[in-house]
């Protein structure tokens, strides 16, 4: 079985207001089965992921859809999220807000992926190397 998997940094909302509409037609273009989306926002007064997915058949998680807790500056640094050709269940939150860096806004999701008798973690974004990382379970999307 093949699959396309897709990571991106979509950068907020910087630049030109036209991109996430591109980032569109491309996702489109490649149809990915698994799709990585960070720095992406989702406030009530603006949404990008919903523009970014549009038509594609994706089911998505963004960080704020299951985290107990709202990160920092939602409006400005967005967070991450994970859409799937499969409904898909998060296993995992990763927090990596510490003392030392308690603004930091996003999170890590962690979804596993089971086909032909292999098992996969697919995350959103890795968490530092060696980092020993609050953790937070949740669970959405039978």
């Amino acid at each position: 079985m093949r699959v396309r998997i897709i990571t991106l940094n979509v950068w907020n909302t910087e630049g030109d207001g036209r991109r996430h509409k591109i980032i569109n037609q491309e996702l489109r273009r490649l149809k990915p089965d698994f799709l990585a989306l960070q720095e992406v926002i989702q406030t009530p007064q603006a949404n990008t992921l919903d523009t970014m997915i549009e038509g594609l058949g994706l089911h998505v998680t963004h960080q704020q859809d299951i985290q107990f807790v709202a990160p920092p500056y939602p409006d400005r640094y967005g967070g991450t999220a994970i859409a799937t050709r499969w409904p898909h269940q998060m296993v995992e939150v990763l927090d990596p807000r510490t003392p030392q860096a308690s603004d930091v806004p996003w999170a890590t999701l962690g979804q596993p992926w089971i086909s032909e008798m292999r098992a996969a973690l697919f995350s959103s974004a890795p968490p530092p190397p060696g980092a020993r990382l609050p953790k937070q379970r949740a669970s959405v999307m039978p």
